[in-house]
């Protein structure tokens, strides 16, 4: 009698046994997390922060040595990624952090290089943001919060000769053309406030140039100097003036700021009418 014929497939092979998992790398990875734990702790931190780039730099290549130990040696992986992403994040949080902090230090280094300008000549040139600032300038009688205070310029005469000849008989005669400028401070602040000290007024002009109060010598009926401090809801009416060349005047504005503002963000502008 004829046997069946068997059309199934052979069985598989069986598989050797699973290999198992080994420690390599793992030492590698634990340093490679701890050194960059180290790295991102430290890697906000200005000047130590270049430590901190070196430490992610070691422990992104001990990362990587550890992994590639575990892939040929069948260890745990897991430590050393988590120390390669964490030496990565330290090390651009490294760049962004000196990226920020250069630039902060750029802006404060400018502002104190237009001061020293500005105190020996009364004039410096005016920035790209002042002018832009310009454009938008308020009318004058319009009042704007300019730090603890609320200003209100209420007169900008652009040729002031015969207000500062009538006001003293030690009136000085300008080099240039001189501007007076009539404003009002109330001061909202919890302790006290003294305009002359707290608020530095300017004048933009024309040139595109930045005038200091410096640059003008006239004595002035309600000089800033001569205010009294101000409680909160006190106010105040004062003078400021300017000499500055005819060409500046025309088309000017006045800008008020707060004087310990060096980013120049807390100022307002106002448009000579």
């Amino acid at each position: 009698m004829a046997q069946p014929v068997n059309n199934m497939p052979p069985a598989p092979a069986p598989s050797g046994p699973h290999q198992a998992k080994t420690n390599a790398g793992k030492g590698l990875g634990i340093a490679a997390l701890v050194i960059g734990i180290v790295a991102l702790v430290l890697s906000w931190m200005p000047i130590v922060n270049n430590f901190a780039a070196i430490l992610a730099v070691i422990a992104l290549v001990l990362a990587i040595v550890g992994l590639i130990v575990a892939v040929k040696k069948n260890g745990t992986k897991g430590l050393s990624i988590a120390g390669a992403i964490i030496s990565v994040v330290a090390l651009v949080v490294v760049f962004a952090s000196q990226a920020f902090y250069s630039a902060a230090i750029d802006e404060v280094s400018q502002g104190i290089d237009d001061a020293i300008e500005q105190a020996e000549t009364g004039e410096r040139a005016a920035s790209d943001d002042e002018q832009e600032a310009a454009a938008g300038a308020l009318a004058v009688g319009e009042a704007a919060e300019v730090g603890a205070y609320a200003v209100t310029v209420n007169q900008i005469d652009l040729d002031a000769s015969d207000s500062l000849a009538d006001a003293s008989e030690y009136y000085t005669a300008p080099v240039g053309q001189p501007v007076l400028v009539d404003l009002t401070a109330t001061y909202q602040g919890a302790e006290e406030g003294t305009v002359w000290i707290d608020l530095q007024v300017e004048l933009l002009g024309a040139d595109s140039k930045v005038y200091s109060t410096t640059t003008c010598e006239s004595a002035l009926k309600e000089d800033s100097m001569g205010q009294p401090g101000l409680s909160q809801g006190g106010t105040t009416d004062y003078q400021v003036c300017f000499d500055v060349p005819a060409e500046a005047a025309d088309g000017a504005t006045v800008r008020v700021g707060d004087l310990i503002d060096f980013s120049g963000d807390d100022n307002a502008v106002w448009e000579a009418q």
